[in-house]
This record gives C-alpha cells, structure tokens and sequence, in this order.
C-alpha cells in the first residue's frame, strides 16, 4: 500500500460561515499521486474548520447556514465581549471526510462537491491535510 499526504491552504471567501468548493485541489491530489485506486482523506487541521459534502450551490449553501443557525445560534453559546470562544457547529459535521477512488477519479454523486466549511472568522487561511492510500 502506498501511502501519499498533501497539505492544501485555502482562503474563506465570505463573512460568516465560510464555504469553499475544494474538490478540484482534491482530485488533483489524488492524480498526482500516482495511486490509481484506494481511498483519500480530507481532513481540517484547524478545530472551527469541518470537511463534508454536498451539492455547493446558492440555495444549498444558505439552507446549510440556516439550519446551523437554527440548531446551534451562535449567539447563545457566544457572552458578549467574548469574541474567542470556541463554536460548537464543527462538532456536528466532524473535521474530515474519507472517500473512495477507482482509476484516479474519486467516487461522488454527479451533484456533489468536497466543501471546507469555516465557522471561524478570526483567520483567512485554513489548512487542509489530504492524504491518499492506496495501490
């Protein structure tokens, strides 16, 4: 088995909730790696920062946010005043993702996208670690 890791760096583009399609980095990792099949992980190497999927399109993206809003509002775990405290949201997404590959290309539905999602607004660059196994 071969083993390959890939550190990525991407800028939150937004306010708020930050979302980043970054499933082309990925798949280009996932070439450059020589491994033609096996599976990667995506992984957040920051503790606000969460890995998932999804379909990244407007409606999708706004739904994602009103529901986090709705279910954990960051105003109620947040004193005022406070503006470090650690958010909860990450922990209901999980900080990475592993996904399988056949032939260099990785294996998601025809609408679904690798998306980094920052619930941090203190840094603009969050770093991903992308590592890929296989043969």
């Amino acid at each position: 088995m071969n083993i390959k890791t890939v550190e990525l760096e991407f800028k939150k583009d937004e306010e708020g909730i930050g979302m980043v399609d970054i499933t082309r980095p990925v798949e280009h990792s996932v070439v450059d790696s020589l491994i033609n099949n096996g599976i990667v992980t995506i992984s957040s190497a920051n503790p606000n920062v969460c890995v998932t999927t999804m379909e990244f399109e407007p409606g999708a993206k706004k739904d994602l946010q009103d529901a986090f809003e709705r279910i954990a509002p960051k105003s109620a775990h947040e004193p005022k005043g406070h503006h470090e405290m650690q958010d909860i949201r990450p922990s209901l997404l999980g900080p990475s993702i592993t996904i399988p590959f056949k032939d260099n290309r990785i294996m998601v539905g025809k609408w679904q996208q690798i998306v980094m999602i920052d619930f941090d607004g203190a840094e603009n660059r969050k770093k991903i670690v992308v590592q890929i196994m296989g043969e």
